[in-house]
């Protein structure tokens, strides 16, 4: 069984919170080589505090190894919009000696309990839920990102009274999250424990031809022949969203189509089932069309919507996040709006395609490769995060369940 890790305790120094008190003053001790000690940390605790980083939010994270639309202004501010301004903001700022902003970790309070009755202060990242959210992390830029990342933990552990877990889901393994993580954390005293996680990713190459031959025979074979005959025997033509006139359309097919691809389960669909995904996707989406993000893209026979799909073209990458389609209209027509938006990407020359989480045969037969990420348990070292230690207890199980949650297994 893996129990919490932890290491020694980083040099205490000056943490201000911004919840209406008085900062919290420590001693300071400078590591050598290292502009650690001359970092001013915070913690925001309002959101109209968090509202004034607004001009520096998005500079500061195309600058990190963490940048990922998850975690853009844009994305964080439209949760806050449709669910998040009923939580409570617990968000790490570190600005280095000239006050610029070179860290931070947006999280938010929450709960979970153990056992039905042991009940934890749990820190999430913020817009975590009913959003897509994949690949959180602690944004760090600078000369000294390791002192960035030991200045938030050391915040962490200093504001220890306040937390008892900080649950990070579905890190990306490639970023270099969890070491960057990890090591803070034990510098600064807090013990954590990781396990892994499938992603899928397809790498687009040059070409369609060139992807279809990437293909099995019978798989490439099957979609030419679907797309033929849609494309000639029922006239469907793709389309894709261009403007704020055609967006409610879109997403009044992508509500619509996704509860009918999934009825036939027993499952009404994630906008169904958690409205404020809903919420959040009428908030980001138009948000995502100005900034060039958003890739929504639509099979249509006689004008109406029949499949649609949306996803986000950021850093040269398509993250698929949500689809739906009629399956009574035609077999195989949410395949073919796939391979529809995969000649799209690869004409526009973004290099992949990403699945976000999960490695199943489906993604497998599209060539998608294994990709490994991490969940990520951080606890600070009072007696009741040390209680996990004795067990592999994770807040996605039957014994330590988070708050208000309504999650399938694998769903964002």
């Amino acid at each position: 069984m893996e129990a919490f890790k932890g290491s020694r305790k980083a040099p205490l120094r000056r943490v201000e919170t911004a919840s209406g008190g008085n900062g919290i003053l420590k001693s300071s001790n400078k590591a050598e080589g290292s502009l650690f000690a001359s970092m001013q940390t915070r913690i925001i605790k309002k959101w109209r505090e968090f509202n004034s980083l607004e001009n520096e939010w998005n500079g500061m994270l195309r600058s990190s190894q963490a940048d990922s639309v998850f975690l853009t202004w844009e994305w964080l501010t439209a949760w806050i919009a449709s669910a998040g301004k009923e939580c409570e903001p617990f968000i790490v700022t570190v600005r280095d000696q000239a006050g610029r902003l070179v860290g931070a970790a947006p999280l938010y309070c929450s709960s979970s309990i153990l056992g039905g009755c042991i009940h934890y202060r749990t820190l999430l990242p913020m817009a975590d839920y009913a959003t897509g959210f994949e690949y959180p992390d602690w944004i760090v830029t600078g000369a000294d990102q390791a002192g960035v990342s030991q200045a938030i933990a050391t915040a962490l552990n200093q504001a220890r009274a306040d937390w008892d877990l900080l649950w990070m889901a579905r890190l990306a393994g490639w970023s270099g999250a969890l070491k960057r993580i990890t090591s803070a954390c034990e510098s600064a005293g807090l013990l954590w424990r990781s396990r892994e996680r499938e992603f899928s990713l397809i790498d687009l190459p040059a070409s369609m031809e060139a992807f279809e031959r990437s293909l099995s025979s019978n798989r490439r074979q099957q979609l030419r022949r679907k797309r033929r005959r849609l494309q000639r025997e029922k006239a469907v033509v793709t389309t894709r969203c261009q403007s704020h006139d055609e967006l409610p359309e879109y997403l009044e097919a992508l509500f619509a189509l996704h509860h009918l691809r999934w009825a036939p389960l027993g499952d009404p669909g994630c906008f169904i089932r958690k409205p404020a995904e809903a919420a959040f996707y009428s908030q980001f989406l138009p948000m995502a069309l100005d900034a060039g993000w958003l890739a929504m893209y639509a099979l249509r026979h006689q004008g109406e919507i029949r499949a649609v799909q949306v996803g986000y073209n950021y850093g040269g990458m398509f993250h698929q996040m949500q689809e739906g389609f009629d399956p009574q209209f035609y077999p195989g027509i949410g395949n073919v709006l796939r391979a529809e938006v995969i000649q799209a990407c690869i004409d526009e020359g973004i290099s992949a395609y990403d699945f976000l989480g999960g490695h199943t045969e489906h993604k497998r037969r599209w060539n998608a490769h294994l990709r490994i990420g991490f969940d990520l348990l951080i606890g600070n070292a009072n007696l009741k995060s040390r209680l996990l230690q004795t067990n592999q207890i994770w807040p996605t199980g039957r014994f330590l369940r988070l708050a208000g949650r309504d999650r399938r297994p694998g769903e964002r």
